[in-house]
C-alpha cells in the first residue's frame, strides 16, 4: 500500500505481528518473538506450552504431533510471541496474530468459546496452561474452604 500511495498517504506497519508459516509436515507457524530473539533483545518473558497430542480433534484425525508455545510478558497475559508446530499451524495462528495486533491477552483467549472439536481449541488450551500456572493460590484456597463449608 505504501508503494502505491506514497507520498500522498503512508500507512503504519506493525512489524511485530507479521506471521510466517513453513508448509512442511508438520507445519511450523510463528508470530512475534521466539525465545532466542527475546534473550538476544534482553526482553523478559515466560513460556507456556500446550502439547497438541492432548487435543481431541488432533487425536481423532490421527494427526496429534506438535505444540503451541506462547511467550508472555512476566506477571501478565500480554503475548510477546507464539510458535505453533502441527497440522494446520498456519491456520491456527491467526487468532494469536489478531490478539497481538489489538492487545488481547491470554485471559481473553481463554474466555472465548471455541468450537469443539477443532484444532483452534489448542489456542484456548495454551491459554489455560498459562492461567493454571498463574492461578491466585490465596483465592483458590479461600474458594476451597467456602465450597467445603457449603457442602457440609
Amino acid at each position: 500500500m505504501n508503494a502505491l500511495f506514497s507520498p500522498l498517504k503512508k500507512f503504519k506497519v506493525d512489524y511485530r505481528v507479521i506471521p510466517w508459516c513453513t508448509f512442511t509436515d508438520p507445519e511450523v507457524a510463528r508470530v512475534g518473538l521466539n525465545e532466542d530473539e527475546a534473550k538476544e533483545k534482553n526482553i523478559p518473558y515466560e513460556v507456556y506450552t500446550y502439547g497438541i497430542d492432548d487435543l481431541d480433534r488432533a487425536i481423532a484425525d490421527s494427526d496429534d504431533l506438535g505444540f503451541v508455545k506462547v511467550l508472555v510478558k512476566p506477571k501478565s497475559d500480554k503475548i510477546l510471541g507464539v510458535t505453533i508446530v502441527g497440522s494446520h499451524a498456519g491456520d491456527i495462528i491467526a487468532e494469536y496474530v489478531t490478539a497481538m495486533k489489538y492487545g488481547i491477552g491470554l485471559n481473553k483467549i481463554l474466555g472465548t468459546i471455541h468450537i469443539y472439536p477443532t484444532l483452534a481449541e489448542a489456542n484456548k488450551f495454551a491459554a489455560g496452561v498459562w492461567k493454571k500456572a498463574n492461578a491466585p493460590e490465596s483465592v483458590l484456597n479461600w474458594l476451597k474452604k467456602y465450597h467445603s463449608w457449603r457442602r457440609s
